[in-house]
């Protein structure tokens, strides 16, 4: 079986390396550490399965995915920290994932899923339900909003967003230090967010993941979060579960 590792962090790629070295029949053929470089070593490798990282800056995990021709789809192991309960798509398609931080058991289940369903020859099967998830995912959360201002239409995209504040029955899109007022609640516009990318951490504050730069603890479990923008923003103690969940996927945590 031949595999690629594909994952930002260098020490969390080390860590799907010396757990496939541990297993017999597996060829490590590469590994990046970006969403591009995927894309062109999964297209001249041809590996049997990929284990791709959820979250990667630039071309995330599944956009990799969607850059693919389905004819040269491998096996796909998702790397996640996501919360328990925000895998259940995964499941739902019967596609397979290993939570972060990796579980030996775990990952050796999730090889043996992979081995099986090579030696079936259902590659096609496999490639099929990426596809159908990948199309379920693109149609279920906006890419974009349209924000009016005066007799301008503009167009905010989801994946420039740096964070979201409340303001009645209006949500403010703070995107590369400008803001953008939409006639949106919160809580509507935290249904439509990829909650992947975006987190609820007030109930007035939502922020985009890929922009968190440092977490302060405070007091009652509470946490001070920058942003890369520069901006700092506030836990309450009820977040605090999802916040820390995602603490504790993360590499070196």
């Amino acid at each position: 079986m031949r595999a690629l590792i594909v994952d930002d962090e260098p020490l969390a790629r080390g860590g799907v390396r010396l757990r496939l070295q541990k297993l017999a029949n597996v060829e490590i053929v590469g590994e990046c550490g970006d969403g591009h470089s995927a894309v062109q070593q999964i297209l001249s490798l041809a590996p049997d399965v990929v284990f791709l990282d959820v979250q990667m800056p630039g071309l995330d995990g599944f956009e990799v995915l969607r850059n693919l021709p389905r004819e040269q789809m491998p096996a796909v192991v998702f790397l996640t920290a996501y919360e328990r309960h925000a895998v259940r798509a995964f499941e739902i398609h019967a596609l397979d994932y290993v939570i972060k931080p990796l579980d030996d058991q775990r990952f050796a289940a999730a090889v043996e899923r992979v081995r099986t369903l090579l030696d079936t020859n259902s590659r096609l099967r496999v490639a099929e339900r990426l596809d159908a998830w990948l199309t379920e995912r693109s149609d279920r959360y906006p890419a974009r909003f349209n924000v009016r201002s005066g007799t301008r239409l503009q167009i905010v995209l989801a994946d420039e967003i740096d964070w979201v504040g409340g303001a009645g029955d209006y949500a403010e899109l703070h995107v590369r230090g400008r803001t953008h007022l939409l006639r949106e609640t919160m809580r509507s516009l935290g249904e439509k967010l990829n909650p992947e990318k975006f987190m609820r951490i007030h109930r007035s504050r939502i922020v985009r993941k890929a922009c968190i730069r440092e977490f302060r603890s405070i007091e009652n479990r509470e946490y001070r979060i920058k942003l890369s923008d520069g901006s700092e923003h506030r836990s309450t103690r009820s977040h605090a579960e999802e916040i820390e969940a995602w603490l504790r996927g993360a590499p070196g945590s």
